[in-house]
């Protein structure tokens, strides 16, 4: 299976929350559907397509268009406004999430919109303390670096 990956993080940030199968046949579909352009060609050959975690927004338009059914979910991810998402909760009723554009310019976390306030970071809004809800994709995709850059090179 090929997995998607963040191309500010590197191919090595797998898992995402689409990922596809290797029975996908090249054509493109997926990538010409994402209105998020978070489907993208890699200089591999033969043809393959990864999808970008922090800027996929879980339309699922993708999965609709793909003649071999190559796009598969990964329920350990957050989806958005869905599932391990903050914004689902009923506490946060009223919010929008930028679901990736743009991120915040200091520490690339997701933006948030309360009602009647002010786009802001869903993170650094909550200062050193860090407790609060923040975006789960950005969490995670964070300790997947971390893995990575902690595993030895062999």
């Amino acid at each position: 299976m090929q997995v998607g990956w963040s191309r500010s993080l590197g191919p090595e940030a797998a898992p995402v929350a689409y990922s596809i199968a290797d029975t996908c046949i090249g054509c493109g579909a997926c990538e010409f559907a994402c209105r998020r352009g978070a489907i993208s060609q890699t200089e591999e050959f033969p043809v393959v397509f990864v999808v970008d975690p922090l800027s996929c927004d879980d339309c699922a338009d993708c999965v609709a268009v793909c003649p071999v059914d190559a796009m598969a979910p990964d329920p350990a991810w957050a989806v958005c406004y869905g599932h391990g998402c903050p914004l689902s909760s009923s506490r946060y009723a009223g919010w929008e999430c930028s679901t990736g554009d743009p991120r915040c310019n200091e520490c690339g976390s997701m933006l948030w919109l309360a009602p009647q306030d002010e786009w802001t970071c869903s993170r650094c809004r909550l200062g050193e303390s860090g407790k609060g809800a923040s975006c789960p994709k950005i969490r995670r995709a964070e300790l997947t670096v971390h893995r990575v850059l902690a595993t030895p090179e062999t």
